[in-house]
């Protein structure tokens, strides 16, 4: 039988086509949607367009897919949000065909197999969510004014630390470092910094300029600037503080609990996992690397839909 995951974030949004033993006969990637944005519409069109692309790839029709699991940004968050998910997806295949949950459910299950823990998701936006042994979940953060400075930690909230630090060493407030000028070669800058002034605001700043400045800063903190390294020291505490806050509503503090990880933030490697593992094994708890995406979380989740005796332990992808 064929099951469906779809990981949909505010920017992209995952497909993934699979059976029950861990089989995948297909991939896809599309922009993705927050239902709060765009509503039921909105997702029924990403829903229909994905699995229309899904399925021919596969060569296989939507009658096919026994259920499809979706993890979504925005759901639970808003009056409504949860039915109008639901009824989305069931409009696409039928009802009793498709299960939802927010997106970070998803992450914590692809990262944890369901088990009792905690999940940090640092991608555009960020957030801690975790479950305990008694299935009671909970949240820090994900507030997604990313303007307002929120989300702290994100990979958009790296993208405004780098923009503050260079515009402070640009006009003489901060001590030059390495920053400086790879900042400028990396956005072409000719001339005085000022000329920058219009291309920074109506450019970097808007879009997806903010969070793609992560992957800049990784390149500055393998150069060796410790500015760089202060900034992702910074993400880690503020990352830390939001794991604590879970940990503590669900009791967890005091205890040896896994704390897994998620989102593109993560996928620079060690000089945004090392100041937080620090934290995390100071205080008892367990930094683990995740077993699996989001996506494959969202497809283990259909699974489980059908065959409420799946076992995540003994499931393993093969492509």
């Amino acid at each position: 039988m064929y099951y469906l995951g779809i990981d949909s974030g505010g920017t992209k949004a995952a497909f993934l086509l699979g059976d029950e033993h861990g089989r995948i006969y297909a991939r896809h990637r599309a922009d993705g949607c927050r239902v709060l944005d765009t509503g039921k519409a909105g997702v029924k069109q990403m829903v229909s367009e994905g699995v229309a692309e899904i399925c021919k790839k596969a060569g296989i029709t939507p009658d096919d897919i026994a259920s499809l699991g979706l993890g979504i940004s925005g759901y639970g968050e808003g009056e409504g949000t949860e039915q109008e998910t639901l009824e989305a997806c069931e409009e696409v295949l039928s009802p009793g065909r498709a299960v939802c949950q927010c997106d970070t459910y998803i992450g914590w299950a692809g990262s944890l197999l369901f088990e009792p823990g905690i999940n940090v998701i640092s991608g555009t936006g960020s957030i801690v969510y975790g479950v305990n042994k008694d299935g009671i979940s909970a949240r820090c953060g994900g507030w997604g004014a990313w303007n307002a400075g929120c989300d702290e930690g994100s990979c958009t909230w790296h993208g405004q630390r780098v923009i503050q630090e260079w515009t402070r060493q640009a006009d003489g407030r901060r001590p030059r470092t390495k920053l400086y000028e790879m900042f400028r070669n990396h956005f072409q800058i000719e001339g005085e910094d000022e000329y920058f002034v219009m291309r920074l605001n109506q450019e970097v700043i808007r879009g997806r300029g903010l969070p793609e400045l992560q992957r800049f800063l990784a390149e500055v903190y393998e150069a060796g600037d410790p500015v760089a390294a202060q900034i992702y020291d910074e993400g880690a505490e503020n990352l830390w503080q939001c794991i604590q806050t879970a940990a503590g509503k669900l009791g967890l503090n005091g205890t040896s609990y896994p704390v897994s990880y998620s989102g593109g933030l993560f996928k620079s490697g060690e000089c945004a996992l090392a100041p937080l593992r620090k934290r995390i094994e100071s205080a008892g708890a367990r930094l683990v690397p995740p077993r699996f995406e989001p996506d494959v979380g969202a497809l283990m989740m259909a699974i489980r839909f059908k065959h409420p005796d799946f076992d995540p332990k003994t499931f393993k992808i093969k492509e």
